[in-house]
Formats: C-alpha cells, sequence, structure tokens
C-alpha cells in the first residue's frame, strides 16, 4: 500500500504479479510491488522494491477495481498483464483456472482482448483455456 500511496492512488493500480497475489490468483511470491501507471506518467524516480509498468490502455472502471481500499487491476486485466509480462504459462494457467471457477472469467471477452495483446499473448491464453482443468482440481485439492 506504501508504494501505491507513493507513487499516486489516483493514477497508479497495482498490478501483474502484486495484483495475482492480491486476487489470490497464484502462488508466486513477486519480486517487487508491482504497479500500473498511464504511459504520461513514465518518468518518475525509481523507488526501491517497486516495479512500474506503464500503459496507454485505459485504467478504467472496465479494469481496475477496488480490494481492501486500494486500487487493483481486474482479474481479467491482470491475468493479461501478467502473460504478457512473461510470467511462467503454468502460473498463468493455474491463475486462469483459479478466475474461472470464481466466474470472473467471461471466456470470449478474456480471448478477444488476449488477441488485441498480440499473437504471443493469445496463443498463450488460449492453450490455458484448452488445459483440462482436472490436473488443476488434483493440485488444489493436495494444498
Amino acid at each position: 500500500m506504501a508504494a501505491w500511496l507513493a507513487v499516486g492512488k489516483d493514477s497508479a493500480v497495482v498490478s501483474h504479479d502484486s495484483a495475482l497475489e492480491l486476487w489470490n490468483l497464484s502462488d508466486l511470491i513477486p519480486d517487487a510491488t508491482h504497479l500500473t501507471v498511464p504511459r504520461t506518467r513514465r518518468h518518475l524516480p525509481d523507488l526501491p522494491g517497486v516495479k512500474i509498468h506503464t500503459t496507454t490502455r485505459p485504467l478504467d472502471r472496465h479494469s481496475v477495481q477496488t480490494l481492501d481500499g486500494i486500487r487493483v487491476t481486474t482479474p481479467p486485466r491482470t491475468l493479461l498483464d501478467a502473460a504478457e509480462d512473461g510470467v511462467a504459462p503454468d502460473q498463468i494457467g493455474f491463475a486462469i483456472y483459479q478466475a474461472t471457477t470464481r466466474g470472473w472469467i467471461d471466456r470470449k471477452a478474456f480471448q478477444a482482448e488476449a488477441a488485441r495483446r498480440g499473437t504471443h499473448t493469445a496463443r498463450l491464453i488460449d492453450h490455458a483455456l484448452l488445459t483440462d482443468f482436472s490436473s488443476y482440481r488434483e493440485l488444489e485439492a493436495g494444498a
């Protein structure tokens, strides 16, 4: 929360690995606090332990929610940002499984947005959505 406030609570949102953690969609341990800001704010000073991502995509009510008083990217936006940023495919797959079982993903809209992100992200998302989720259910049951 301190990093989010320091960067600017009105323009920054918690995103990527940090948002995966806040939504409890992954067992990743973020290496830093990941924040996304509009590209116009790209010249922020470096903060220890904070990774700033910039975007030209809107940070609006369709892609940002408030969770425990903190602005955070929605689960679909979080998953797409993380996939595009290079989070391991198995982690993305498990996170998509979690979000899907919680009813947080509209598959068609999610795939359409993934396609707008480019071929690599679209392929990764399509593969994850086509995966047999039974292995994830077994993994979850063993936890």
